[in-house]
């Protein structure tokens, strides 16, 4: 949480606990404290789980709790402290369930569950070392569904912070995850709502031939295949996926292309990144796809 952020949370909290207060801003400024919070919230909950559906559930019942329970926090001050504490405590009781109750595995299936739960684990384990800034972007972008825009405005930093971080999370975790899970990290695949941009049409204008300079005979294709935007290389296809209005991204999240326009607000080329680094620009050409 910035400092800025910080400065706020006693004011909200008075507000949402005001009984004199209209409901509605009551619930506006609890709102406000969510939005301040759950990226510390959650982090935790997943180092404690290690399951990301768990975390979520945890997470919901603790700021439910910390609703109902808002007048009994001495310290406006101390709200994220205090509701960390709600958070653990929500934890240690969804664990205590799972050691009571262990879900029934069919012996078929065992060998996968087991290695989903592993993985998992390793993940949660991998996101809870890095180092503040980069978890905190990481669960939002990832485990909370925020765009890197959305982020920055959020934690109240710059859109360049946001992807450098990111960037640099990607790379921390892929090296602390051995290889046999490492090609599975964080799969980026296309959300409902760019499925339908792409089915009515609205992604065509990013649909045709770019080619490198430097490199004429890489061509790559850009095409709409139903709801599904796919690039092909030579040989490789992938499903595209949206970070924003100007970038696509592989389903790996390897390669990133940020398109951009003319003067007249066509789209005229694409910067290729792979794992943030600038590998080349490609321009798009007349062919028809």
């Amino acid at each position: 949480m910035s400092a800025s952020a910080a400065v706020d949370t006693p004011r909200l909290v008075e507000t949402a606990r005001d009984p004199a207060a209209p409901l509605h801003e009551q619930q506006r400024a609890f709102t406000q404290l969510v939005e301040q919070s759950q990226h510390l919230v959650f982090g935790l909950a997943l180092t404690l789980l290690r399951d990301a559906d768990d975390a979520r559930d945890a997470v919901q019942e603790a700021y439910a709790t910390a609703w109902l329970r808002l007048s009994q926090l001495r310290d406006p001050s101390a709200f994220a402290t205090w509701l960390k504490t709600i958070v653990a405590t929500q934890c240690t009781r969804q664990l205590r369930r799972r050691t009571r109750r262990p879900e029934p595995v069919e012996p078929s299936e065992s060998v996968e569950v087991a290695g989903r739960l592993d993985y998992r684990g390793l993940l949660a384990s991998a996101v809870g070392a890095l180092p503040e800034g980069e978890r905190h972007v990481t669960v939002l972008f990832y485990f909370l569904g925020y765009t890197q825009p959305e982020i920055a405005r959020l934690l109240r930093v710059k859109p360049g912070t946001v992807g450098k971080r990111l960037h640099s999370a990607r790379l921390r975790i892929r090296r602390a995850l051995p290889p046999s899970v490492r090609g599975d990290f964080m799969r980026v695949t296309p959300s409902r709502a760019f499925a339908e941009k792409v089915r009515l049409g609205i992604y065509d204008e990013y649909v045709g031939e770019y080619r490198f300079p430097e490199r004429p005979g890489a061509a790559v294709l850009v095409v709409r295949e139903g709801d599904f935007l796919v690039g092909i290389s030579g040989r490789q296809r992938n499903v595209l996926a949206s970070l924003d209005e100007a970038s696509l991204v592989t389903r790996h999240y390897d390669g990133e292309g940020r398109f951009g326009r003319n003067r007249l607000g066509e789209v005229t080329h694409f910067v290729y990144y792979e794992f943030g680094k600038r590998m080349g620009v490609a321009w798009k050409t007349d062919r028809a796809t």
